[in-house]
């Protein structure tokens, strides 16, 4: 009998504890009314599904499809950040370190203005006053930021991929990844931008460090990676309707299924990064009326977690908002948008 109720003991200790695993948080979606047919309810008791955007827990795909509508809602209205002033002008600061005169930052601006093109270092390294490290370091100075001396971005074993149209939008490159301290290295061209360094924290979740490398090493390794396959990476745009955007998101959203879904405004890209289960069989055929900038298909079955990164060129005018009634209407009828 002691035997019997030692068995009896265990067996519900294993119980409470599948119980436990397999316990989903609440859904963030206020209207939520939870799974409504039976079918539903048993799936979602021994096999939990549901999405995370943004840290928070989506229980069904319409949850998460209203949810992203708002996301998309608020960031396509959100107002770019002014840049800010540089502390010290580059040409001012090259003549204070001795390495340029000032009648030659003169003609370097007279020959901008009139080309109507380029950085003020640009020029003054074409004019052949000073060289692409003498510029490169000024630039360092100016931003506060350390010189790349050399790097190779292919070596970097990154945390998530960025997009090859942001990168080339900043002319910024990731050089190091730091796995102790989850800190992402980013080499920049041209002026650093604070903003897109947020973003890119935002949504591959780890800290990034800016640094300065010559415009011409950024531009060759950015030329390198347009020549590499990038699967699992869709560009839409130049893009004014935001129910399209929305559409276009539920689409992969509701055929990936993915586990997470990271999402923010660079500039004038939204950027979303879908994490996909590592049991999902990504099929990214898009089919609608969308034409993205390069169609980049692929067809992957794999035991470890896949990446679909959604990038969205917004239209300049872009800023009109849409409302929430009308943006369902076209999720209800979402397809896959043309890549051709």
């Amino acid at each position: 009998m002691p035997d019997f109720f030692k068995y009896l003991t265990l067996s519900a200790n294993w119980i409470q504890r599948r119980n436990a695993e397999s316990a989903e948080p609440p859904c963030a979606l206020a209207s939520c009314a939870g799974p409504q047919s039976r079918w539903q309810r048993f799936r979602k008791r021994h096999r939990p599904t549901g999405t995370f955007l943004q840290g928070a827990f989506y229980c069904q795909p319409q949850c998460l499809e209203t949810a992203l509508v708002g996301q998309l809602s608020r960031l396509r209205t959100l107002a770019l950040s002014p840049q800010s002033p540089n502390r010290i002008p580059l040409g001012l600061l090259m003549v204070a370190r001795g390495k340029v005169t000032y009648l030659e930052v003169r003609a370097a601006l007279e020959a901008q203005r009139r080309a109507r093109y380029g950085k003020i270092g640009e020029w003054i390294e074409k004019l052949g006053f000073a060289t692409e490290q003498e510029v490169t370091t000024a630039l360092a100075l100016q931003w506060g930021c350390p010189v790349a001396s050399s790097f190779d971005p292919s070596a970097v074993q990154l945390p998530g991929s960025i997009p090859l149209p942001i990168l080339e939008a900043f002319q910024m490159v990731p050089i190091n990844y730091v796995q102790a301290t989850n800190t992402l290295s980013i080499a920049f061209g041209e002026r650093v931008d604070h903003a897109a360094l947020y973003a890119v924290e935002k949504v591959l979740d780890c800290r990034t460090q800016p640094c300065v490398a010559g415009q011409k090493s950024v531009a060759r390794q950015l030329d390198t990676m347009r020549q590499l396959p990038r699967p699992g990476e869709v560009e839409f745009g130049p893009m004014h309707d935001l129910a399209e955007m929305a559409r276009i998101a539920a689409s992969y959203t509701g055929r990936l299924s993915p586990e997470q879904v990271r999402l923010s405004r660079i500039g004038r890209f939204i950027w979303l990064r879908l994490d996909v289960r590592s049991s999902a069989r990504l099929h990214l055929q898009p089919t609608g009326t969308s034409k993205p900038r390069s169609p980049r298909s692929s067809q992957h079955s794999s035991s470890h977690s896949m990446t679909t990164n959604l990038v969205f060129r917004l239209a300049i005018d872009s800023t009109r908002p849409l409302s929430f009634t009308r943006s369902l209407g076209f999720l209800g009828s979402a397809s896959w948008p043309q890549t051709t």
